[in-house]
């Protein structure tokens, strides 16, 4: 029986073994493809290759979830302390609308001056941290990391 044991915790380890061999050889393989339609016959394309109109289509489907989301619209004093990784992630569009749709480019770049002012007085958090600093300063620097990234929104046509 002390074999039969040994026996299955062996499979098993080597069940986990090749599991995580998997899993990692899929993360370093580069970018995720998406595939095509079947009447399409190019090949795949990552999500960073979209450039132009697929990427500016993209960027609207993103501000349309963003606009979803609470730290866009909630009182700014009470959910600025929750918003790094909302903050982030707006902060991470901001070179793909440069690039895909630079009629948003001013709008970004106010954005992004609205961000480095909320981060500068001391708002921005790590994701997945709270945030500190004090309301009063805080909350009006988020109310305006919260316009302008409405303002984007409009910009980038995710309001139509």
């Amino acid at each position: 029986m002390g074999t039969r044991t040994r026996t299955g915790a062996s499979v098993r380890a080597a069940t986990v073994v090749v599991a995580a061999l998997l899993v990692l050889s899929g993360c370093s393989s580069g970018p995720a493809t998406l595939d095509r339609a079947p009447d399409d016959s190019g090949p795949g394309t990552s999500s960073s290759d979209r450039v132009g109109e697929p990427g500016a289509e993209s960027l609207r489907t993103k501000f349309r979830y963003f606009s979803a989301d609470g730290r866009l619209t909630r009182d700014p004093a009470e959910v600025f302390g929750r918003c790094a990784r909302f903050t982030g992630e707006i902060r991470n569009v901001l070179p793909q609308i440069r690039r895909d749709v630079p009629a948003a480019a001013d709008q970004a770049d106010a954005t992004e001056q609205a961000l480095d002012r909320f981060a500068t007085a001391g708002c921005e958090a790590a994701p997945g941290m709270p945030g500190g600093g004090d309301a009063a300063t805080c909350g009006p620097a988020y109310r305006e990391v919260q316009e302008a990234t409405q303002g984007l929104a409009t910009a980038v046509g995710a309001s139509r």
